[in-house]
């Protein structure tokens, strides 16, 4: 089992299930193995498309990659650092996972839909529907949208591969994200540590579809264990929650935290309001037919799971 980019935030997570799973785990990243991990996978430094690891790869070393690495800045500029590390390098390392007979899980985004038109679950095909969404809104999202669209074209049969379009992915340990980490986890993290929230005085009524990091990590195992329709999935939890309600909640737990001090909701303009997804919402239907026993979450799960999450920020800074 290979697991590139294990040092980020899913990968780290992804790296700990495996381990748990009972897996004998190598990690791949260009960081250092993060104390609490080293004991959980034989840490190998470097890059994800170095010629060396898609040789071992092609040799049939590894029964799965699963591919986590990349540039996942949403601001990031287009160019060739971000055509090399998110399509040109992955596609690459699936080559080299087809010539091994390895199964390859790789991490793609619901950010390739871009504005839902139509503020509905979108399904995989819709991709590049203009009815239904607007395609990419920037760079990042265009360059998992050509990886996608490659991986359709190129391995279209014969090889065992799925590419996972994640929502708004959150959970513990994502600080290090800072702006890139999901933005449930950035209000609960700065209601807990300051009494107060940011949002977009135009997105009081953007939803978001977030899936705990926990599922997402459980859902890859089962797909190193069962293998599904080669294809390109939407993971997500299958329903929208309102930026209002996650005020709410944190209002709420801020209210609960401290007794009688109310949170404060600071609106400020959106200057990114082209690039800006007020909406997402993923159509679930194809995963749940490829695998029909997959982990799902419902609405007072995630309220659940963001209480928790809340606590843990909370008991950070007492700390």
């Amino acid at each position: 089992m290979l697991i590139t980019g294990a040092a980020g935030f899913i990968g780290r997570h992804t790296t700990k299930s495996f381990h748990r799973a009972g897996y004998r785990v190598t990690a791949n990243d260009l960081r250092p193995a993060p104390d609490h991990l080293a004991h959980a996978a034989r840490w190998q430094r470097g890059n994800f498309a170095a010629s060396t690891l898609l040789a071992e790869i092609a040799a049939g070393r590894y029964q799965t990659v699963v591919h986590q690495a990349g540039i996942s800045n949403t601001r990031a500029p287009a160019g060739p650092e971000l055509e090399e590390t998110n399509t040109i390098g992955v596609l690459r390392l699936a080559d080299a996972c087809r010539t091994g007979g390895t199964r390859l899980i790789y991490a793609s985004s619901h950010a390739v839909y871009g504005t839902l038109h139509d503020r509905e679950p979108i399904a995989e095909d819709a991709d590049t529907d203009s009815v239904r969404c607007s395609g990419p809104l920037n760079p990042y999202a265009a360059s998992k949208l050509a990886l996608d669209e490659e991986m359709r074209a190129r391995h279209d049969t014969g090889f065992d591969w799925v590419g996972l379009r994640y929502t708004n992915v959150f959970g513990p340990d994502e600080t290090d994200k800072g702006p890139m980490a999901s933005i449930i986890s950035q209000l609960l993290r700065s209601a807990a540590r300051t009494g107060q929230v940011r949002l977009f005085d135009d997105s009081l009524t953007a939803a978001r579809d977030y899936i705990p990091v926990e599922t997402v990590t459980a859902t890859i195992v089962q797909l190193a264990e069962q293998p599904v329709p080669a294809a390109v999935y939407n993971l997500g939890s299958g329903f929208a929650v309102s930026f209002a309600d996650v005020a709410s909640w944190c209002a709420r737990l801020y209210r609960q935290a401290t007794g009688t001090l109310s949170l404060q909701v600071q609106l400020v303009p959106n200057a990114v309001t082209t690039a800006y997804q007020y909406f997402t919402c993923a159509d679930m239907t194809a995963l749940d037919k490829a695998l029909p026993d997959r982990p799902t979450v419902s609405a007072l799960s995630i309220e659940a799971r963001a209480a928790e999450l809340f606590e843990t920020f909370l008991s950070c800074e007492s700390g």
